[in-house]
């Protein structure tokens, strides 16, 4: 009896040190994989982490980085064809077959725990990029990488809420993910905090903060926050 409660507490210590192994592999891996600098570089201007949105500067950052075959570069190519971002125009089956060509590599990068890549798995179930469309699947692998700090995906899990695609419809959880996003600096979650000032939902109706978030992403040229901070300060000069 004893030998067999000796060998049982083995077996456990094993399995544990089998873990702790893959896990810290996994950790690594990520810890190791460094996303391309023009690809980084793209997105900041895309989203307007730069101060400003350029489409046209995060275009030709991101055609840098496609041509290095980085797959995590080429699948935001797939994604920018996929509804036509970044000035790109919308191709579908082009989006689908480039996709078809690297996410086996995402894929792979994103079960190591690499932000961007998890993030892209996301969009890949999201909008059918070499991935059957599934909402579910797709707000499972935001998640992950919100919880990562990707702001693309506490961006677009926001959405989600916001829309209560591939998940409970949740005002309150819209806000929170988007707000994570905002102070990443991406102008569009700013904006979108803006509204739900303005209107109450999901937080306080509160006027000053949603000119505070407007003026945010208008000062980087999103233009319906332009439009709403114009908006705002009309009612506000009529109310004096």
């Amino acid at each position: 009896m004893k030998n067999y409660f000796q060998l049982s507490i083995l077996r456990s210590l094993s399995l544990l040190i089998v873990l702790f192994i893959a896990v810290s592999f996994r950790t690594h891996a990520a810890q190791q994989y460094e996303i391309d600098p023009n690809l980084d570089e793209s997105i900041k201007w895309y989203i307007g982490a730069t101060g400003k949105v350029d489409d046209g500067k995060a275009k030709t950052l991101l055609e840098t980085a496609a041509l290095t075959k980085d797959p995590l570069a080429v699948m935001w190519i797939a994604r920018v064809y996929s509804t036509g971002r970044m000035g790109y125009p919308a191709d579908k089956d082009k989006a689908k077959a480039i996709a078809r060509g690297v996410i086996a590599d995402v894929e792979k990068l994103a079960e190591q725990r690499v932000p961007e890549a998890t993030f892209l798995m996301g969009t890949a179930y999201a909008e059918g990029l070499a991935k059957k469309e599934n909402p579910q699947e797709a707000v499972e692998w935001y998640r992950r990488a919100a919880k990562l700090g990707n702001v693309l995906a506490q961006h677009n899990l926001g959405n989600a809420y916001a829309s209560g695609t591939g998940v409970e419809q949740s005002d309150e959880l819209a806000v929170k993910w988007w707000l994570m996003a905002a102070e990443q600096g991406d102008a569009i979650p700013q904006y979108q905090l803006g509204v739900m000032y303005e209107t109450g939902k999901g937080v306080t109706k509160d006027l000053d903060r949603a000119k505070n978030w407007y003026q945010l992403s208008a000062e980087k040229g999103y233009g319906k926050a332009k439009t709403a901070l114009s908006r705002l300060n009309r009612i506000h000069r009529l109310n004096r």
